[in-house]
């Protein structure tokens, strides 16, 4: 049982998944968050909304907000296949990036533009912040 308290601590989920992480018997919470796939990087919220995707607003996120983590999500998955082209790839990182160190620009429009033009990043429109600014 420790195990699983271990686990879902580290997953980063919150609140309530902990207090029902100590049960006995393990509720359909528990079980659920282990398919959410929340890691150490997730928010609290980041994990809330994976785990519970139909509801975001329970988790204090808005639509929008949802639909970019689930997204996230589903790139992180993408990446893990061995068949992914190249260009495909390469867009994946940078809209990883783009995400994940605060550039400036719409990530996701940026994603999609890059895939049109398979492998093309638009860094025009989503690019790094400059130090010192």
């Amino acid at each position: 049982m420790l195990v699983a308290v271990l686990a879902l601590v580290g997953a980063g989920c919150g609140g309530s998944a902990h207090a029902r992480a100590s049960d006995t018997q393990p509720s359909a919470t528990a079980v659920y968050l282990a398919q959410a796939q929340c890691g150490p990087q997730d928010s609290t919220i980041s994990c809330c909304v994976k785990t519970h995707p139909g509801n975001p607003a329970r988790c204090g996120a808005t639509d929008f907000e949802a639909e970019e983590i689930l997204f996230a999500a589903r790139v992180a998955k993408e990446l893990a296949r061995e068949d992914l082209p190249e260009w495909k790839r390469y867009c994946m990182n940078e809209y990883e990036k783009c995400q994940n160190q605060d550039w400036i620009g719409p990530c996701y429009d940026c994603f999609r533009l890059c895939e049109g033009q398979q492998g093309e990043w638009p860094h025009d429109r989503c690019f790094r912040q400059r130090k010192g600014r």
